[in-house]
């Protein structure tokens, strides 16, 4: 079965937090850290689920 590739969908941004002294919401300043949290464990899901897709194309093909 010759080897289809489907792209490599789009990663989400993270924006790495930097503290703003005092006078921010803590809340808030813990709400975007959750935010980009899970977008690095969205990013790092679709990157693992695209390396094993390669590894069994690339199993079939030897």
């Amino acid at each position: 079965m010759p080897y289809t590739p489907t792209g490599l969908q789009a990663l989400f941004p993270v924006y790495l937090e930097r503290d703003k002294g005092e006078g921010t919401l803590r809340d808030s300043v813990n709400g975007r850290i959750a935010q980009n949290e899970n977008n690095i464990n969205q990013n790092f899901e679709t990157l693992f689920y695209k390396i094993l897709e390669l590894e069994s194309a690339l199993a079939v093909n030897t």
